[in-house]
């Protein structure tokens, strides 16, 4: 159970990571907006995987709490409990996302930051949806 509320709450917090709402930036097609604008450090209007994986080791370690290399189910919690009350929804819904996915590759109830840099390399793939290398704007 509790391994099983570690990787909602960090699936939740990975995918909080990628959708905050913060302009956009037009490009060929789709503009490129929201979180994904804010994770293209280069301005190119498109997200590289090293871009994407950046941003993720970069939650991993405002996460990782105790400095101890791992992340926990109460290192979530608090984490976003810091930034909205326990009785906001979007709290409790950051939390359950997290915690909800297959996030620990070893299944010890701690999610690690190479655990999360392969997760991150899946993610990337799943978005890429046409697979330029990049996620921009056109991959919905």
């Amino acid at each position: 159970m509790q391994r099983t509320k570690t990787l909602v709450a960090l699936a939740a917090i990975l995918s909080a990571g990628a959708s905050l709402t913060l302009g956009g930036l037009t490009l060929a097609g789709e503009p490129l907006n929201g979180g994904l604008a804010r994770i293209d450090k280069d301005g190119d209007g498109k997200v590289s995987p090293a871009e994407w994986t950046t941003e993720r080791a970069g939650l991993f370690k405002k996460l990782d709490a105790d400095r101890d290399g791992k992340v926990t189910l109460d290192e979530i919690t608090q984490f976003y409990l810091k930034a909205a009350p326990a009785d906001d929804p979007k709290t409790q819904k950051r939390i359950d996302a997290v915690t909800a996915a297959d996030k620990d590759g070893n299944g010890d109830g701690k999610v690690t930051l190479a655990e999360i840099t392969a997760l991150a390399d899946r993610e990337f793939k799943g978005r890429d949806k046409d697979g330029d290398g990049f996620i921009t704007g056109d991959d919905k």
